[in-house]
């Protein structure tokens, strides 16, 4: 691609020979016929010396012999470039793989595409332009809705409903039986799973279907890869949570949360509106609307867990000063 394209595209301006450009590169991996944003100062010299193209926002000094693209804004560039050099995945042409299995009463929209020795179960219905990726299972009365995207060997289990233009990572899981037991007994589920539009899960991540009624992803969320979500859980919409987390069952995590990895949610716990919870955290009681927790086991609000760290440090002093004291004759 033309670095005079790659700048039409931008709306950009670009200022030296015009390159043909093989792909995009980090700062410290680029060379020639390569392209680099430099997204921040500190990486300016280490791609001046790559010998690539750079973007580049309209002020920052550049001198003349690499060839550049000046844009007004290089952060709101980056996601523009990013789809410009994006190779996403097929996964499946339109239209049904022979080794594919549609058992009769499945409704599969012609436009469709099914990979290979994936099989969709009868009362399934599948919307249009959905993609199903090879080994995909796609169980009995299961709604896939318009867009959808099944990456290989996702599991549905029967009567999970997805809304429009979701993404499903590799291996994920929804509508497993709960971890739900009574009297040592395992509870029958007899709910599902519901995904609203434009949810996206990572990797390997598992939903559990609920005991009785919904477990539900509200519209818009996106939750990262190996994140165990438990039964009867509420998410609401526009949540941002990152991978290798676990929500316990009955959990209800409000709209526009944002939560880092390896967090762990105890079950009935609630999670309000907009609240934010640092990475490694362990919460074991709600969580209000719009605070940031963090600590780890058990998390606390923020200040209250700078002020106990800060506290911790203070004793070690006073402590050292004690024993100096202790040790004068």
């Amino acid at each position: 691609m033309l670095l005079s394209e790659i700048a039409w595209h931008l709306g950009g301006r670009l200022e030296g020979p015009d390159l043909d450009i093989a792909r995009l590169a980090a700062p410290e991996q680029a060379g020639p016929g390569e392209l680099v944003v430099v997204r921040e100062a500190r990486y300016l010299e280490v791609a001046l010396a790559s010998g690539a193209a750079l973007i580049l926002d309209e002020t920052r000094f550049c001198p003349d012999n690499p060839s550049r693209i000046r844009v007004p804004d290089v952060q709101k560039a980056w996601p523009l470039v990013l789809a410009l050099f994006d190779k996403r995945e097929t996964w499946a042409s339109v239209g049904i793989h022979p080794t594919a299995t549609i058992e009769a009463g499945a409704v599969v929209d012609p436009t469709v595409s099914v990979g290979a020795y994936a099989m969709v179960c009868r009362g399934a219905r599948i919307a249009p332009e959905v993609v199903i990726a090879p080994y995909c299972y796609v169980g009995e009365g299961v709604e896939v809705g318009p867009r959808t995207v099944l990456e290989p060997r996702v599991t549905l289990y029967p009567n999970t409903q997805l809304g429009a233009d979701c993404k499903i990572g590799a291996g994920a899981v929804l509508g497993v039986v709960g971890f739900g037991f009574q009297d040592k007994e395992r509870l029958p589920h007899t709910g599902r799973v519901v995904l609203e539009d434009g949810v996206e899960l990572g990797a390997n991540c598992v939903v559990q279907r609920s005991v009785v009624g919904e477990t539900r992803i509200g519209a818009h969320s996106k939750i990262g890869d190996l994140t165990d979500i438990g039964h009867n859980v509420r998410i609401g919409k526009g949540v941002m949570m990152v991978g290798s987390s676990g929500v316990g069952g009955s959990v209800v995590v409000e709209d526009e949360v944002q939560m880092g990895g390896w967090v762990v949610l105890s079950d009935h716990v609630r999670v309000g509106k907009g609240a934010r919870i640092t990475g490694g955290s362990a919460i074991s009681k709600d969580v209000p609307p719009g605070e940031t927790w963090a600590g780890g086991i058990p998390a606390q609000p923020v200040r209250k867990h700078w002020r106990r760290l800060a506290l911790l440090d203070w004793l070690v002093t006073v402590e050292r000063t004690l024993r100096q004291f202790l040790k004068q004759p």
